[in-house]
């Protein structure tokens, strides 16, 4: 994990620890560790970290987002996800700054947003639109 993500997460508000198997969709809205098994949605959480352990089948939405374990199913974050090197992801990623570690498996594709000069992210509805008028662009 790098340094900055490292900061992001030294406070874990909620862990599914390994062993537990959690079958539903999980709203949190402050850092999420797994470590276990989550069979659903994970959304609104401000960071998530899909540990070495864990598995999720399911999609992921956050602000930052750390993955070393098995995800299967889409994941956006409105700022970064790091696939580390024993991570596993099948689905589509969906985000403004993305990092795959040597060693990780993708299997999806990825959606590159940018930021706007006032920060707020062009949303990919936005991005198919101009994709669509290459006049913009040349």
């Amino acid at each position: 994990m790098n340094k900055k993500n490292k900061k992001l997460f030294d406070t874990i508000e909620t862990f599914i620890g390994d062993g537990t198997l959690f079958k539903g969709d999980l709203s949190v809205t402050k850092s999420l560790r797994i470590n276990g098994t989550v069979i659903g949605n994970i959304k609104e959480a401000a960071n998530v970290i899909i540990g070495e352990t864990a598995k999720v089948k399911g999609n992921i939405s956050a602000n930052y987002i750390v993955i070393d374990g098995t995800v299967e199913g889409n994941i956006t974050a409105t700022e970064s996800i790091e696939l580390l090197n024993k991570s596993k992801v099948t689905g589509d990623i969906t985000t403004v700054l993305l990092s795959i570690n040597e060693g990780a498996v993708f299997k999806g594709k990825s959606i590159m947003l940018e930021k706007e000069e006032n920060g707020e992210e062009i949303h990919e509805e936005n991005i198919q639109e101009r994709d669509d008028n290459h006049d913009e662009f040349f």
